[in-house]
């Protein structure tokens, strides 16, 4: 396996991977190998970007410092699940996904360490300063490092790094196939980029709906759901078609083509614009479209990026209960996040 981590990770497109996903997460992300040395370096925030931990990352007792040995790091983290977390003086929490080749035994040939973030609501001011104090640390500094830190809460990091997770199973398994299509010698030349073009197709395709499944999994927990889908803009045609689905019946799956500005979703794609609905009750430009009171409440909001339209998420429930706008604001991030994989995954 030494020949494959130099060939299935290229650090200038890993690095714009993961800074694309740093701004739409608004958490830190950087890559190390097997044995905790740095391939890409924390994010550190340029003019009126924030670093969003970068300080505590590099130079404070948490400990990426120039007297922590890289074995170290990696040591200080603990299994959980198929992550690996590591919480520090500060009650801030850091992850560490493995990126492994599945095809050759699921070997571990980095991580990728998505944090710090604060889980679910921030410590005291003055449970702050009692831990500088103890650490020898500036208050001042860390209260400035403190306040560029997300809360999230466990849910949502838990969608985060399975998104995660399957879009570094996605990069890792696409690279080794073209490294084994790379190898294969046929006898003419014609042919060999005719099955390679063809192959290449096929993989991307199986790999894409693979990612779609985990990110419309990631939104159904988010937003507390049990029906959805991700619709996907074919731009030559100007259509949006059901690429994934949960609890939907399939005849309507394979049927569904909507033209851009074609019912809800299709104006939602048209204007860029997401739509709230509550059972019967939404815009005025959408309620000759509500016909169905069996669905209590709904999301359909477009998967965008810089203005660029990729398709639309639609979410639904039939619970009177539910409170779907509760995870509105994570499902802003998550819908970034999956219009920054569309592009990501293309580089």
């Amino acid at each position: 396996m030494k020949q494959f981590p130099e060939q299935l990770i290229d650090k200038t497109k890993w690095a714009d991977i993961m800074y694309r996903f740093v701004d739409v997460l608004r958490i830190n992300m950087f890559l190390v190998d097997h044995d905790g040395h740095i391939l890409i370096a924390p994010v550190k925030g340029q003019g009126n970007k924030l670093s969003y931990g970068c300080e505590l990352l590099t130079n404070s007792p948490f400990g990426m410092g120039a007297t922590i040995k890289p074995e170290e790091f990696i040591q200080r983290f603990e299994r959980i699940g198929s992550y690996y977390e590591l919480k520090d003086p500060f009650d801030l929490h850091t992850f560490a996904i493995p990126v492994s080749v599945i095809k050759e035994g699921g070997k571990t040939i980095a991580y990728v360490i998505l944090g710090p973030i604060i889980l679910n609501k921030r410590l005291e001011h003055t449970e702050y300063q009692e831990i500088a104090k103890r650490l020898n640390f500036s208050c001042d500094d860390l209260m400035g490092a403190i306040n560029e830190i997300r809360v999230v809460s466990f849910l949502t990091i838990q969608s985060i790094l399975d998104l995660l997770a399957a879009l570094i199973r996605d990069v890792i398994e696409h690279k080794l196939e073209q490294y084994n299509l790379d190898s294969i010698n046929l006898a003419q030349d014609g042919l060999s980029k005719k099955f390679r073009k063809a192959a290449e197709e096929i993989y991307a395709s199986i790999h894409m709906d693979e990612l779609l499944v985990t990110l419309l999994d990631a939104a159904l927990n988010i937003t507390k759901t049990e029906c959805g889908s991700i619709m996907i803009l074919d731009e030559k045609k100007g259509e949006l078609i059901i690429k994934v689905s949960r609890g939907l019946d399939e005849t309507r799956v394979q049927n569904t083509r909507l033209k851009l500005g074609e019912g809800i979703a299709g104006l939602a794609a048209k204007d860029n614009s997401p739509f709230l609905i509550k059972g019967t009750q939404g815009e005025n430009r959408i309620k000759h479209l509500l016909k169905r009171p069996e669905i209590k409440q709904a999301i359909v909001m477009p998967l965008s990026s810089k203005n660029k339209v990729y398709g639309v998420l639609n979410l639904h429930t039939k619970k009177e209960e539910s409170k779907i706008e509760d995870g509105l604001e994570n499902l802003q991030h998550l819908s970034k996040l999956i219009s920054a994989t569309f592009t990501a995954v293309n580089i």
